[in-house]
């Protein structure tokens, strides 16, 4: 059966704009939900979701609502770019109209918004990615002026809800592992555990992947150690996803080997990679080796008078 539309955030949108008000402190923010859905449709399909805006600063603001496409990035600083006007080679701007686009909250007031989400009949069956974009007009208030704004620096921000939207059919499932290896800078022993682990996986083809799987760390004897859940994130087409996996700190001595399975997400293919690092805490092992030191240079000393004193 075809999964027609899944929402990993959120619940069924209502058919209407709805009100609420509800206990907050002031934070000088707003908050936006959810911040991810993941959405399937078959061509000429429609789905109705919900986007909720939380007013947490203490005053009556005014809010635009809008949509923008957006892109991967090869960039392990930015994952995904918004492209403001523009429009990205997986447009989704014609497929999202929100029920309203601009309003006014006052503090602690909460809204949810329907957004119908359509697709053509005769859309090509692969990957539609964008946000929507919500954006505060800090120094405009309904019953502002303009004379009481002038000369002020408005700070504006914006926070988006990413929509996936993938339109069933034969999309391209196409993906590799890039790189595995230890966070930080490659070193030839490590004082302590690392931090953990990079995964580096790109996406070559037309709908986005949802990679995850699991790192085993052996020691030097080949036993298993521990095994680091690497839950599942999302990979958009041509680019390069990063994604880090902690390690929690313990005391490590020796060569270990981390062994990766990594899905793509889809079906069950996976890849396998994996890096050996040692770990040689020196301080702690030159600390011990004083100590051993001079405990036996004490007990020599003692020995040695001890028989001097019985002659």
């Amino acid at each position: 059966m075809v999964l027609s539309a899944i929402l990993f955030f959120g619940q069924s949108a209502i058919a209407a704009v709805d009100r609420t008000f509800i206990t907050t402190q002031d934070f000088n923010d707003f908050a936006v939900e959810p911040g991810k859905t993941e959405i399937f449709l078959n061509p000429g399909e429609h789905v109705t979701k919900q986007i909720s805006i939380t007013n947490r600063i203490n005053k009556t603001v005014d809010f635009i609502l809008s949509a923008e496409d957006l892109v991967g990035s090869d960039n392990s600083q930015q994952p995904i770019k918004l492209l403001g006007n523009e429009r990205g080679p997986y447009s989704i701007k014609d497929f999202i109209k929100p029920e309203i686009s601009t309003f006014s909250l006052k503090f602690g007031e909460r809204i949810t918004i329907p957004v119908d989400i359509s697709v053509p009949t005769n859309v090509e069956p692969r990957g539609y990615y964008g946000a929507l974009i919500v954006t505060n007009n800090p120094e405009i208030g309904p019953n502002s002026k303009p004379t009481e704004v002038e000369g002020k620096t408005r700070l504006v921000s914006r926070i988006g809800s990413i929509l996936l939207v993938r339109v069933n059919g034969k999309g391209k499932e196409e993906g590799s592992l890039s790189d595995f290896k230890v966070i930080g800078p490659s070193k030839a022993f490590y004082e302590k555990r690392p931090e953990g682990f990079e995964i580096a996986y790109k996406n070559t083809g037309n709908v986005h992947l949802v990679p995850y799987g699991t790192i085993t760390i052996k020691n030097i004897f080949g036993k298993s150690i521990e095994v680091l859940p690497v839950n599942a994130y999302f990979a958009l087409p041509d680019s390069i996803r990063y994604h880090e996996v902690s390690w929690k700190q313990g005391f490590g001595l020796g060569r270990y080997t981390a062994n990766l399975s990594l899905y793509k997400g889809y079906g069950t293919e996976y890849a396998e990679s994996k890096v050996a690092f040692w770990i040689i805490p020196w301080k702690i092992l030159l600390m011990v080796l004083v100590g051993i030191i001079l405990i036996v240079t004490i007990g020599y000393y003692i020995a040695t008078r001890f028989e001097l004193m019985r002659k």
